[in-house]
């Protein structure tokens, strides 16, 4: 199985008039992380809420009730931050479908302040019944094209076959599911595991700092993260989160995640952030530091 490389160029997904549906987002506090700026795992959980919307609009989705053995499940996230996302303004979250597949079909997101596009992002979701994978209802379709964007240009690349092995991966993180991390299909929610690879990148940069009190430094947080989930997360069970370093180059850093239930992979990630953070009025470099947690082969 391939999957999509994830640099996207096209112009128009920074044009707030690109998304036929927009949504007023009021930041919340609970929405700042410790940079106090909008978090990751917040602007994930933004997307899940248009996207809800749509289902609702688009299959009459109740979800407050069981779907007789009907889902959509996520299979992919990505987001791409732009500008940094303060609390004190209004946004506005759009989002339009940009693919339809026999059994699945994707969405295109942008985040707005005014006119200034902060953010996008892009999913793949994927109707399912207790079979597996089944084409999409005639009806579901219909609305979909209704919603349609321009395609995302973009190329196909394999994967690298380490990153399904997790003694690849040279970071350990260990978390238990929670009850509070289940969504109504009673699996971990795509919004909860974002922010378990966040804990775990967050981890390595404390393991690389030391153990600063009050976490790793601000300006460290990805500014790109795409999680791919491979199979469902259940409860209860305990989880290895495995991080290594794909790559450095002058001014970023490569993560790549996997997420592994014994030796199983259900999930990974791929997130590039900053090497270099200011504290005190002093740049720190720690792009020689990630040269033990590189990938292993």
């Amino acid at each position: 199985m391939s999957s999509a490389a994830l640099a996207r160029t096209d112009p128009s997904r920074y044009r707030v008039s690109q998304y036929p549906m927009l949504f007023e987002q009021q930041a919340r506090y609970h929405d700042l992380d410790p940079s106090r700026r909008i978090g990751r795992d917040a602007l994930i959980r933004w997307f899940e809420d248009a996207r809800v919307v749509v289902e609702q609009q688009a299959a009459g989705v109740d979800f407050g009730a069981r779907a007789g053995g009907v889902r959509r499940l996520l299979a992919s996230v990505r987001l791409d931050v732009r500008a940094p996302l303060r609390w004190a303004r209004s946004y506005r979250v759009g989002i339009g479908v940009s693919r339809i597949g026999k059994s699945s079909f994707d969405y295109v997101y942008g985040v707005f302040a005014a006119d200034e596009c902060v953010a996008v992002g892009e999913s793949v979701s994927v109707h399912v019944t207790d079979g597996g994978p089944s084409p999409l209802p005639p009806a579901v379709r219909e609305r979909l094209r209704e919603l349609t964007v321009p395609a995302i240009p973009g190329r196909r690349v394999e994967r690298d076959p380490a990153r399904l092995v997790r003694e690849a991966y040279p970071f350990r993180l260990d978390i238990r599911t929670r009850f509070t991390d289940l969504d109504t299909n009673r699996h971990a929610n795509n919004v909860a595991l974002a922010g378990w690879y966040l804990d775990a990148l967050a981890e390595l940069h404390l393991d690389v700092l030391g153990y600063p009190l009050g976490g790793p430094l601000d300006g460290l947080s990805p500014s790109s993260l795409s999680v791919q989930y491979l199979a469902e997360v259940v409860y209860p069970a305990v989880y290895e989160l495995r991080v290594g370093v794909l790559g450095v180059d002058e001014t970023s850093v490569r993560y790549g995640c996997g997420l592994f239930l014994g030796p199983r992979c259900v999930g990974l990630a791929d997130a590039v952030g900053a090497h270099a953070a200011a504290t005190d009025g002093n740049q720190i470099e720690l792009a020689s530091a990630f040269e033990k947690y590189r990938m292993r082969r």
